[in-house]
């Protein structure tokens, strides 16, 4: 069981996902976007941070860039579909630069498990 924060600003989305990982037997917290996101985040306590990479606010790339910064920080995940003039690859790439890995939207809920299970080194336990 991991303790995950996971911050999406498409709803529908980061319930999807919210739901899937508590599932597979991890704790999540939810946040709508990046400010409030780093808020929940400094609170401490997160195994792994996931977050979307193109939000209103504050974006992924400048909550990765703080989260790196934070002395024993929770393992970085950034998922991005991409939309606008940012490109979904060109959001991965900046993402690479800070976060332990990255994931392109949409996934199948068995790659985002696996990843999940491979940054915080938990087995879901769910069904």
């Amino acid at each position: 069981m991991a303790r995950i924060l996971l911050i999406d600003d498409m709803l529908a989305v980061r319930k999807a996902i919210a739901s899937l990982l508590k599932s597979g037997g991890h704790v999540v917290t939810e946040a709508g976007d990046g400010e409030a996101g780093l808020e929940a985040a400094r609170a401490g306590g997160f195994d792994l941070v996931i977050t979307d990479m193109l939000m209103p606010k504050r974006d992924g790339t400048s909550v990765l860039m703080e989260l790196a910064r934070t002395p024993n920080r929770p393992k970085l995940l950034a998922i991005s579909g991409g939309s606008g003039a940012l490109s979904e690859m060109d959001a991965l790439r900046l993402a690479s630069l800070t976060a332990d890995a990255t994931l392109a939207k949409p996934f199948d809920n068995a790659t985002l498990l696996q990843a999940v299970d491979r940054l915080t080194g938990a087995q879901a336990t769910g069904g």
